[in-house]
């Protein structure tokens, strides 16, 4: 995400008034327009050095246009270029120079129009609390930024058709006869040798027809010669837009093709703006775990059980808290959660003991843990003495690292298995408790906390609760720690090593469901975890940001991270 507004407070226009956002005003509008286009800039050199975001790569590839070409066919990675690009002129600008970029990026601007007057009073208030009027009164915030909205308003534009080029009808068609390459129309096909006209190509299974200006494909008669449309002449300069109307009440999409496109229209048809709380609990521990095996689906210790009762009770009070309901973040939480025992055994707790007796659970089997594949059910010793190449191999790439035989997956894997999960979990207008294990839990933070994929297996998860309530920027993070019992630990290479930590930080059973409410983002301190800030990891209490395999423990020595 590019944000023009955050590149102008970072260039020391923080807590600029609404006079700076008029139109009228020549200068201010000149160093909008300068910001703007540099934050598009910034994107497109970002497009270019996929995956590596490092400065020396970034100058490595713009000296070598036909490395970054190279580099960019080998993926898919999007960017968001996040200003008011709200007048015809201004996205004509847009539009031209991501036309001369090349690798060719395909762009798509996205308008969301609202006209719901309680859903923009509560997106005013939010945006009243954001860096421009830090310190400001709520009630001079609020005035200064409706004035601020009054000076778009004065010259917006909503997006049309009419933007784009004019279309013209190509049909034109290339048939390919052994390595020859033959051009010609739809009208000009000649018929079969029987003197009976082509037959269209019929449509595949499961999808409609393909055409082209209105005229089905067609194949020249019984010879099967295939006949494929042309790749359209500007390809790039089509004009591509989605329409979010009241927050995803309604969608409108132009040209909005593709895989990627159709996976962006899934996401905006999901998300909405309403008040809610999300909370992230890990589960119990394990008899496996109790005992250093990896995966399995046996139920919960003692310690896993004492664990998850103060869980439950956590958020039964959290959902009453006076707190909460001054957000509007109060209420009962439906449950989502997987298939294991452990978790049922907590949930089984929640509907046991705190009203309502008949919440919704919604059992995913998706959100169950990652799969070890063959290697489910050993422990780390195990795995090391009679696995060593795949011990090595997990440790050394943890993200792409695959768990050899059947029902085996890596990081990536579980990334793509909980894309339909975190789709209907934007979808909930109610509050959500997900019970999950530490690899589920750590591409949801990653997803919520825009941590990249390469950092996503060392986010360490603390035992407790995650709680997340909608704040300006999206969601604001505070972690409540579970004193009591046990949560689940990693078994998995570098496992031994966490759950050491942890043992040496609590009792296990000792205590009851005392909850120590710690600082936001900051988890328990044995653990030592990474927070993140503007986009770098960091661990708590460095200030130096570093990649999370240079870890160290409070000896200095370096550490490995488990799950």
């Amino acid at each position: 995400l590019f944000n023009a507004g955050s590149r102008r407070r970072d260039a020391g226009l923080a807590g600029s008034g609404a006079a700076f956002f008029d139109a009228a005003n020549e200068d201010a509008a000149a160093q909008r327009e300068e910001i703007a286009m540099d934050t598009l800039e910034e994107l497109l050199r970002w497009l270019k050095f996929l995956p590596s975001n490092s400065l020396t790569a970034l100058s490595a590839l713009e000296q070598n246009q036909e490395q970054a070409g190279e580099q960019c066919r080998r993926g898919c990675v999007c960017g968001v270029f996040d200003a008011t690009n709200t007048t015809v002129l201004r996205r004509q600008k847009v539009r031209e120079r991501c036309a001369r970029e090349w690798p060719r990026v395909r762009l798509i601007f996205v308008e969301s129009i609202c006209t719901d007057t309680k859903l923009l009073l509560r997106n005013y208030m939010l945006k009243a609390s954001n860096e421009d009027y830090k310190g400001s009164a709520p009630e001079a915030a609020l005035q200064d930024f409706l004035a601020r909205v009054r000076n778009y308003e004065a010259v917006y534009q909503t997006i049309t058709d009419a933007e784009g080029p004019e279309e013209e009808e190509d049909e034109t068609f290339h048939r390919l006869e052994g390595d020859r390459r033959i051009s010609s129309t739809v009208d000009d096909l000649s018929p079969r040798g029987d003197g009976k006209a082509a037959e269209p190509l019929p449509p595949r299974h499961g999808s409609s027809s393909l055409r082209s200006s209105g005229r089905p494909l067609v194949r020249q008669g019984s010879s099967g010669l295939g006949l494929r449309p042309s790749a359209p002449r500007e390809q790039e300069e089509v004009l591509r837009y989605i329409q979010i109307i009241d927050a995803g009440k309604k969608l409108v999409a132009c040209r909005a093709d593709g895989y990627v496109l159709s996976k962006v229209m899934a996401l905006l048809h999901s998300i909405h703006l309403g008040p809610r709380t999300i909370w992230i609990a890990l589960a119990g521990q394990t008899l496996n775990d109790e005992r250093g095996v990896l995966g399995g689906d046996t139920p919960l210790s003692r310690a896993g059980l004492v664990y998850s009762e103060a869980v439950c009770a956590f958020v039964a009070a959290r959902e009453r808290s006076s707190e909460l309901r001054e957000r509007g973040c109060a209420g009962h939480a439906i449950v989502m959660t997987g298939t294991l025992r452990r978790y049922d055994q907590l949930t089984q707790i929640l509907l046991s003991k705190y009203e309502p007796k008949d919440r919704t659970v919604l059992r995913l089997q998706r959100l169950n843990e990652l799969c070890a594949g063959q290697l489910d059910s050993l422990s780390a010793g195990e795995m090391r003495r009679s696995f060593p190449g795949e011990y090595q191999a997990r440790a050394s790439d943890k993200l792409h690292y695959r768990y050899p035989g059947v029902g085996g997956e890596s990081y990536l894997d579980l990334i793509m298995r909980l894309q339909e999960a975190i789709l209907s979990l934007e979808q909930q207008r109610s509050n959500v408790l997900l019970v999950v294990d530490r690899a589920v839990a750590r591409v949801l933070i990653a997803y919520f906390q825009e941590v990249e994929s390469h950092d996503l297996p060392f986010i360490d998860v603390a035992p407790g609760v995650l709680e997340m309530t909608r704040s300006h920027s999206g969601f604001k993070y505070t972690h409540f720690d579970i004193a009591a019992g046990l949560a689940t630990t990693a078994s998995g290479p570098g496992g031994a090593e966490v759950l050491s930590a942890m043992r040496t930080s609590r009792d296990g059973l000792a205590g009851s469901s005392s909850l120590s409410n710690l600082a936001e983002l900051q988890y328990s301190p044995s653990m030592r975890p990474i927070q993140r800030r503007s986009g770098e990891a960091r661990l708590v209490g460095d200030p130096s940001p570093r990649r999370p395999s240079e870890a160290v423990g409070e000896s200095g020595e370096p550490i490995s991270r488990g799950g």
